[in-house]
């Protein structure tokens, strides 16, 4: 989305994430080749933008503030495993 800034799921007030996956309060596929329509807890823990295209133009989009920056997203260092504990 040029020109426009892109909703994230770091903004959401509906972005849940229950054991090892990333899903929509609402019901919102983030990924509807997923079976749950979730997302992997990995992306989170990497920092990822999270700026998935269904939230683009979602109805139910509640945003509870800013995003945030970059620096501040994410536990896992450049180069740490992938193994997430939860």
């Amino acid at each position: 989305m040029k020109g426009k800034k892109e909703r994230t799921l770091y903004e959401c007030s509906h972005a849940r994430v229950k054991g090892d996956r990333i899903r929509c309060r609402k019901g919102h596929p983030l990924l509807k080749r997923m079976e749950d329509g979730g997302t992997d807890i990995k992306w989170l823990a990497r920092g990822e933008p999270l700026a998935f295209r269904i939230c683009q133009g979602c109805p139910d989009f509640d945003c509870m503030g800013p995003p945030l920056p970059p620096e501040e997203r994410g536990w896992l260092k450049k180069g740490e495993t992938n193994d997430i504990v939860v």
